[in-house]
C-alpha cells in the first residue's frame, strides 16, 4: 500500500527527491511519544530505505 502524500527526503545516493512511502508506521517506546517512520524505494538503485516522516504525516 503506497501512501499518496509525497515527502521531500534525501536518498541513500545523496540526492534530494520527493517520494511517497510504501509503508508508514509509528515507532515509540512504552509511555513516550514516538516518531513516524516511512519505508521508501530509491528510484535509481531500487533499494529500500527508511526515513523519518514529519509529525503531521497521516499514518
Amino acid at each position: 500500500m503506497t501512501y499518496k502524500k509525497a515527502v521531500k527526503i534525501k536518498t541513500p545516493g545523496g540526492k534530494e527527491a520527493e517520494l511517497a512511502p510504501e509503508k508508514a508506521w509509528t515507532l515509540a517506546p512504552k509511555g513516550r511519544k514516538g516518531v513516524k517512520i516511512g519505508l521508501f524505494k530509491d528510484p535509481e538503485s531500487g533499494k529500500y530505505f527508511r526515513h523519518k516522516l514529519p509529525d503531521d504525516y497521516p499514518v
